[in-house]
């Protein structure tokens, strides 16, 4: 997790750019396997809709 904060910081991910996120984003820029990148993406549509 602690690499994953860390590379997001360096890609300057903050919370707007986070909500924008899609799968394709996190697999592509930031090299995450697809499972991790779609439970990623779930998270965040959690939070878009609260």
């Amino acid at each position: 997790c602690q690499d994953l904060a860390e590379d997001f910081r360096s890609q300057e991910i903050d919370g707007q750019a986070l909500l924008l996120l899609k799968e394709e984003h996190l697999m592509s820029a930031l090299n995450i396997k697809l499972g991790p990148a779609l439970k990623i993406c779930a998270k965040i549509n959690l939070l878009k809709e609260t």
